[in-house]
Formats: structure tokens, C-alpha cells, sequence
């Protein structure tokens, strides 16, 4: 019975040394492709993404911005080109320009963040770093008092 308990003992002591070494992280997996989308640029996905049940489109490209209204902060997904909010310009959702904009916004994409990033009722343009791993792409808000606020898709093939 004392020998049972010793080579339990020495099993157990083996597995807690060389489990912890083999769980460890292992390197970061590389981005496939990286790309900077500057505020107003065109973000064009290769393929359909899926966040939650919004699946947006591939085939089109979008220009990408932060909106905030009183239901929380989104990552709104619009036409490129313009007419276009001004790089780093906020405009206010009540105004005509803010009306035209908000009209043409295709999908809304909701984000969590500690800090406000706008005011409530307004949008303003944002650029981006766009990560694509293969099944997952990252798009990073990088024109944001926020750092590293990150929004994490899957890719639809």
C-alpha cells in the first residue's frame, strides 16, 4: 500500500512539472496580410464577415467609422468616398450632414469601450489596421483616444 502511494506521489509530481511547460503559450500567430485604412479610406473585405448575426457583404468597398447615440458606440460601416466626413471631424446626427450620413450607413457593428470616444449623436471617420489571420480578420481603431480597441470577426468562406 506504501509503494501505491509513492508511485502516485512521483506520477503526480511528474504531471505537475511538465504540464504548466506544455500549456504555455506558444509564439503569436502572424497576420496573413496587414493593411492601414486611413480615416475616409476604402476598406474592401475579400470575403463576408461575421460579427454576432450581421454578416457584412464582400464585393464592395466601405469607409469605416465610430458613431455613439443613446443605444451605445458602434463601428459603422458606410459608403467611401463622397461626400465624406472631413478627417477628424465630428459631425452631430441632428445636423443635415449628420442626417445624410446616418442615411447611408449600411451596418452597425457594436463596440464596448472604457473611455468615450465620441459624444452622443455624432460620428466622426476612423482609421483602421486591418489583420487578417485566414478564418479571423482584426480591425483595429487606431485614430481613437482608445489604443488597441480591437474588433474581431470570423470570415465567412
Amino acid at each position: 500500500m506504501r509503494m501505491l502511494r509513492v508511485v502516485t506521489l512521483a506520477v503526480l509530481l511528474i504531471l505537475i512539472v511538465t504540464v504548466p511547460s506544455s500549456a504555455a503559450p506558444g509564439p503569436k500567430a502572424k497576420p496573413l496580410k496587414v493593411k492601414v485604412v486611413a480615416q475616409n479610406g476604402a476598406f474592401c473585405p475579400a470575403a463576408a464577415l461575421v460579427y454576432g448575426n450581421v454578416v457584412i457583404q464582400a464585393g464592395r468597398c466601405y469607409a469605416l467609422f465610430v458613431l455613439r447615440t443613446a443605444a451605445g458606440t458602434f463601428l459603422a460601416f458606410g459608403p467611401p468616398g463622397p461626400p465624406g466626413i472631413p478627417p477628424g471631424q465630428v459631425v452631430r446626427l441632428g445636423t443635415p450632414a449628420g442626417a445624410k450620413v446616418r442615411g447611408r450607413i449600411f451596418y452597425l457593428i457594436p463596440i464596448r469601450t472604457t473611455a468615450v470616444l465620441v459624444p452622443v449623436d455624432t460620428i466622426t471617420p476612423v482609421a483602421v489596421r486591418v489583420e487578417d489571420f485566414g478564418p479571423r480578420l482584426t480591425i483595429t481603431l487606431i485614430s481613437v483616444p482608445v489604443p488597441n480597441l480591437i474588433v474581431i470577426f470570423n470570415v465567412q468562406l
